[in-house]
């Protein structure tokens, strides 16, 4: 007994030793900012274009990232970015990048952020490419705005992609949306003004206290044994605490509407006082979801079919895989670009 753990030990000093010389011979991140061109400013919000590689004559994609956490996991690395392989598709991408709010920023709301931010992204796409609709795609918190944005602009939008999405907040086992219903918001909004981004991430890390924390860290020389590796895992470092505050008023609207009256089954999410009724979206869409995601539970997502019109057609992808894992992992990312490509091509 006392054999094998004196060989575990050896081992890992081993493995801790070997990530020491790893990271002491590794360069410097180049910058991980969304390399494209701003096309729009509005406020602290900005639209970037990545360019089709190819020729294809085809709906440009816009992408709605959520507001917690920053966009660039979508193109976080070479080999592992959304982005660039929809590109290499002969995708045309837009990205909407909603920035770091400050005081400033405190009495902006869901109003602003989608019946104006989203709706002018969208109309400065079709200015500029000279389609009548556009594609959209909307990720965790980013889907919920995209889906408000497509039942109150049916009419713009052609395909519609939500990517672990939550939907009816008041399914079982939706721990985050325990919590936010026994928070107090509000409260919190007074105090600081905006909702800090580090406040958000306590939130989460408290949704697996130990897997995201002890367990972390005692892995840590594990997942940095060679150059890739090690890069891959201090840019997702480098995107985890790159926590934007929300903007107070928008935080508030958000808990209350959506989380605690659970406002897009129950009809009360409203934007610029029109009611979003899911049952009023008219594009495909495709709902995809992961089935270990422990932030939106599989059926908080799945949720989005019986709350449509039947008549709409609807396709749904679950992957193994949690939250992040979803769309960047090698195991899912190809499934997800796949399936993206065939529901955008469909007639």
């Amino acid at each position: 007994m006392a054999n094998r753990y004196n060989q575990a030990l050896l081992d890992s000093q081993k493995e801790l030793a070997k990530a020491m010389a790893v990271l002491s011979e590794l360069p410097p991140l180049e910058d991980s900012s969304l390399k494209a061109e701003v096309v729009l400013t509005l406020d602290k919000m900005r639209l970037l274009h990545f360019k089709q590689s190819g020729r294809r004559r085809q709906p440009p994609l816009i992408i709605c990232y959520a507001l917690v956490n920053r966009p660039t996991i979508l193109d976080l690395a070479p080999d592992r970015s959304l982005v660039q392989d929809l590109r290499a598709k002969g995708r045309d991408i837009y990205l909407i990048d909603w920035g770091y709010p400050d005081l400033c920023d405190r009495h902006i709301g869901l109003d602003d952020y989608i019946g104006d931010y989203l709706d002018s992204a969208v109309q400065c796409v079709i200015e500029r490419s000279g389609f009548e609709q556009i594609d959209l795609m909307g990720i965790c918190q980013g889907g919920v705005f995209s889906l408000a944005y497509a039942s109150l602009k049916p009419e713009r939008v052609r395909k519609l992609v939500t990517l672990v999405t939550p939907v009816d907040t008041g399914v079982e086992g939706f721990t985050l949306s325990e919590m936010v219903r026994e928070t107090n918001i509000e409260q919190l909004v007074k105090a600081y003004g905006n909702l800090p981004g580090q406040f958000l991430n306590q939130i989460y890390a408290a949704l697996k206290p130990l897997q995201l924390g002890v367990v972390k860290e005692m892995g840590l020389s594990r997942s940095i044994q060679d150059p890739t590796s090690a890069e891959l895992f201090l840019r997702m470092e480098q995107w985890i605490n790159d926590s934007p505050d929300l903007a107070g008023r928008a935080a508030v609207e958000f808990a209350e509407t959506f989380f605690k009256g659970n406002g897009l089954i129950q009809g009360s999410f409203y934007v610029d006082s029109k009611a979003v009724k899911l049952r009023s979206i008219r594009s495909p869409i495709l709902n995809i979801f992961g089935t270990k995601d422990h932030l939106v539970p599989p059926t908080s997502s799945q949720a989005l079919h019986a709350a449509m019109d039947p008549n709409t057609p609807y396709q749904e992808l679950a992957l193994p895989a949690g939250h992040i894992g979803a769309f960047i992992s090698d195991r899912c990312r190809g499934q997800v670009i796949e399936a993206i490509e065939s529901h955008l091509n469909q007639k």
